[in-house]
């Protein structure tokens, strides 16, 4: 637990950073597709994955990871892989969205392409405990704190946020949530 509120706290610090250098941190990191591709700046395929598109999406990503992802985890996955499986979702992440949108010049933010591969390793887990495991998971408590409920629900409602911020055009959000 320790290192996931070390790493949270590191989004924190970015963001706040950020936020006191008027974009300029962002500007650092955030997936650029231009500088990737002709400034060979590969870094940013993983500092993408550590910023936030505001305040609304840090405090949402934080209260997933400390609320569903690190009580369903903690005792599944140790620290050092968990940033391992972080990693490389938002490397493979980066790679697909330059593939599908080749040739146009875009940014992008966000760590869900790192926490959604953790919704995929959820889904993974229950395929192979069977049905009975997944509802006994679902009938555990009220729904309205039952973590894996609130991952479903957060699945497609960031995707749909997305696509809503993109005014449903390039469907960037959908694509890079669910590619990772």
């Amino acid at each position: 637990m320790i290192g996931i509120n070390l790493f949270c706290g590191g989004m924190l610090g970015i963001f706040f950073l950020n936020y006191l250098s008027q974009g300029r941190v962002y500007r650092l990191l955030e997936f650029d597709s231009e500088k990737i591709m002709e400034g060979h700046q590969y870094y940013r395929l993983i500092t993408f994955g550590l910023l936030h598109g505001g305040l609304v999406h840090l405090i949402g990503n934080l209260l997933v990871i400390w609320n569903i992802l690190s009580p369903f985890f903690q005792h599944k996955l140790s620290f050092p892989m968990f940033l391992i499986i972080f990693v490389i979702s938002t490397v493979v992440t980066g790679v697909a969205l330059l593939l599908r949108y080749s040739g146009k010049t875009f940014t992008f933010v966000g760590s869900s392409v790192g926490f959604y591969a953790f919704f995929g390793l959820m889904f993974v887990y229950y395929w192979n405990q069977g049905g009975e495991v997944f509802l006994s998971t679902l009938s555990q408590g009220p729904f309205y704190s039952n973590g894996l409920i609130w991952s479903m629900i957060v699945f497609f409602l960031g995707s749909l946020v997305t696509s809503y911020w993109e005014k449903f055009k390039g469907f960037s959000g959908v694509f890079a949530h669910n590619i990772s």
